[in-house]
């Protein structure tokens, strides 16, 4: 073998490893801030969507620092991630935007939810979700989504024999998991939003 082609082809694989990975960090810290504003206006359309009634929102981080303490021992294996107060014209609070997760078949999910200062669910929007195309996905789809939307109850269940009752909620057909998923995570919403309204 041939020690100095060795060391040759090592310094130049050296190299491109170098240049390479310098060149993924640029480009990271060039769309990061893209992706992250991307995000951050597709959030505030989904509140906007969920709480049609409101004239702007209003960060709530005091709230959000109580989520998980407010959430432990509820039952609901969810994380309130972001929380804003939702103002009508005049600034007066009519109730609370936020995004919560939890986990579905296929990973994370993250939904947008409104809950009315009255207790009433707004309805919800799906931020984030890796669930299988064609089954959980069709939770982002009203048929599903709009039955959180306009009730104001305790708690939702899923049910697969057809819902009876405000409180009951219709399975995707093959995606029980994904609607107890997003149910759990209504379910929490409403338990936070509950805080947030008396606070």
């Amino acid at each position: 073998m041939d020690m100095k082609k060795i060391l040759k082809d090592t310094a130049v694989l050296l190299v491109i490893t170098l240049v390479s990975g310098l060149l993924l960090g640029l480009a990271y810290e060039v769309t990061d801030p893209i992706i992250t504003a991307r995000k951050e206006e597709e959030k505030a359309a989904s509140y906007r969507g969920v709480f049609t009634e409101a004239a702007s929102f209003e960060s709530r981080e005091e709230l959000l620092a109580e989520a998980a303490t407010v959430l432990e021992g509820s039952g609901y294996n969810a994380q309130v991630t972001d929380v804003m107060a939702a103002l009508d014209a005049s600034g007066a609070v009519i109730g609370y935007a936020m995004s919560i997760s939890t986990s579905g078949s296929q990973g994370e999910i993250v939904i947008a939810y409104g809950y009315g200062v009255d207790g009433t669910s707004m309805g919800i929007d799906i931020l984030t979700s890796s669930e299988t195309s064609g089954l959980g996905s069709k939770a982002s789809e009203p048929e599903f989504k709009d039955q959180y939307a306009g009730k104001a109850v305790e708690s939702f269940s899923v049910t697969k024999s057809g819902a009876t009752s405000d409180s009951e909620i219709n399975a995707i057909s093959g995606a029980t998991i994904t609607s107890n998923a997003v149910t759990t995570a209504v379910n929490a919403g409403i338990v936070f939003g509950g805080y947030c309204a008396g606070n």
